[in-house]
């Protein structure tokens, strides 16, 4: 496949992965309970996944996380506390610097940012009874978009700082696809490195 067509294949292979995460979040609430706790792997509390592609001099990044991780919830915001922890989760999330620390000598520099919250998604219709006894799962799925003048140097992702803002994310499993290599990890807050 020629290189130019290699990023957009990469992309959709992350948005792949987004859909199946937020269709997950949607539709498992209609299924036995035998066959939810069988694909409840897409939505478990403490874990989240990032996506990462790689190609020339493009990054993008994709994290999909179940939004207690991130906001400590996962019910539409009811008070202003409640509010106001959305509103800070999404602030802390748009601080991309902070969260994922790429190598200086990468030159990277974000190009796009897409939040993807089902907490604050004003189209989204209530399609569940508001039985207090229903759990209740939404997600959060960020997009982020780099582009990187010496992408020779892109070579590691420091996320230290991902955990202290999200202290509820125990685990971030980590795919990562390039042009030379495709690789799986697991980082957890005293396993903060991803190198390839």
């Amino acid at each position: 496949m020629p290189s130019r067509y290699l990023l957009p294949s990469l992309i959709l292979t992350l948005a792949s992965f987004s859909l199946v995460a937020h269709e997950h979040g949607h539709e498992h609430e209609h299924e036995h309970e035998h066959e939810h706790e069988h694909s409840l792997a897409a939505h478990v509390h403490g874990v989240a996944t990032l996506n990462i592609a790689i190609e020339n001099q493009q990054l993008a990044l994709q994290l999909a996380s179940p939004a207690m991780n991130i906001i400590g919830f996962e019910y539409k915001p009811h008070s202003a506390a409640d509010q106001h922890a959305v509103i800070t989760a999404e602030r802390s999330l748009k601080n991309e610097q902070l969260l994922f620390v790429l190598p200086q000598s990468a030159g990277c520099s974000l190009s796009a940012l897409d939040i993807d919250n089902d907490l604050t998604d004003l189209n989204h219709e209530e399609q569940h009874s508001t039985d207090a006894t229903q759990h209740q799962h939404s997600d959060i799925i960020v997009n982020y978009s780099y582009k990187c003048t010496n992408p020779t140097k892109l070579r590691s992702m420091e996320l230290t700082g991902f955990f202290k803002a999200f202290p509820l994310t125990e685990k971030i499993n980590v795919q990562l696809i390039s042009a030379q290599a495709q690789q799986g990890s697991e980082l957890t807050a005293n396993n903060p490195l991803l190198s390839w």
